[in-house]
């Protein structure tokens, strides 16, 4: 009795699991021609890619793999959308600068995050907010937030930032209308957190954004990273005239940068004014032709 109740279990827990498959399979090939029909770009399976983030729905779930993934450009905007296993459908949208400060919008029938980080900043809505910094994520609270949350669809659940990215967390069993929304919603989001001061690692302004119009500043260890070796008096170069200078590391020998000789500067030409001229010299003649007569005074 009991070995024909456990092969019942079996074959009824085969035919879920072999149900779960058609479904799977279904659901991918909707994804598929949904992906192919907006210009996007499809993929089966990305085991990496959860562990991308790390708050809200994919909190220390990097152990599940992302499958029937969707990724391109919507109006501007990079976007991911996946389906985390059988648990949640997730939407990333990218930001081009991002923040120190992450904050987490999620509905009131939610369970409160679980980082540590995240503080309870206020209902807004139907939606309640925590922050990672309360006195600049209030930037955000404005008439636009609370016209934003009131026109979110309820099953976006969950709606949070993580350095240069804006995600949301949908039901799996959803429709391509409904994934049309939430990366519409997420985005719209994304847009809002631009007030949010840019982070100051790699992805922040200090490293990115720097302003063509102004000089970059000049960093110590770039200044002293290559110095000019001049050779001492009465040292010839080395290597004629295209290695006229030698690049040595800091730090072995003396480090300073001898300044070239100076040579004096050649004389100017001094100019001479235009002289007037002369008038010939009388001819004297020479000692042979001179003749001595008496002159006629009457002359």
């Amino acid at each position: 009795m009991w070995f024909g109740l456990a092969a019942i279990a079996l074959v009824g827990a085969g035919a879920l699991l072999y149900i779960d498959h058609i479904q799977r399979q279904r659901v991918g090939r909707v994804r598929q021609i949904w992906a192919k029909a907006q210009g996007y770009t499809y993929t089966p399976l990305d085991p990496s890619l959860p562990s991308t983030w790390r708050r809200a729905a994919l909190a220390k779930q990097d152990y599940l793999s992302a499958v029937d993934i969707v990724s391109g450009v919507r109006r501007g905007e990079q976007f991911f959308l996946f389906d985390l296993e059988e648990t949640a459908t997730i939407v990333a949208v990218r930001r081009e600068i991002g923040s120190d400060v992450d904050i987490d919008l999620r509905l009131k029938s939610t369970p409160p995050p679980r980082d540590a980080d995240l503080e309870l900043l206020g209902g807004i809505g139907q939606r309640i907010m925590f922050a990672t910094d309360l006195d600049i994520a209030r930037r955000v609270c404005d008439q636009r937030m609370v016209t934003f949350t009131e026109s979110l669809p309820p099953k976006l659940g969950m709606l949070w930032s993580e350095g240069m990215w804006t995600l949301g967390s949908l039901p799996v069993a959803t429709s391509g209308r409904e994934w049309d929304t939430a990366i519409d919603a997420v985005a719209r989001l994304s847009g809002m957190l631009h007030v949010l001061p840019p982070a100051s690692g790699p992805h922040g302004l200090a490293q990115e954004g720097h302003d063509p119009g102004r000089p970059r500043p000049r960093r110590a260890e770039d200044a002293s990273a290559q110095t000019v070796r001049v050779p001492a008096q009465g040292e010839a170069f080395q290597g004629g005239d295209n290695h006229a200078h030698q690049v040595r590391d800091i730090g072995q020998g003396d480090s300073r940068v001898m300044p070239p000789p100076r040579y004096p500067a050649p004389e100017r030409a001094r100019q001479q004014r235009p002289q007037p001229p002369q008038p010939p010299a009388p001819r004297r003649l020479p000692p042979d032709d001179w003749t001595t007569h008496d002159v006629d005074p009457r002359r």
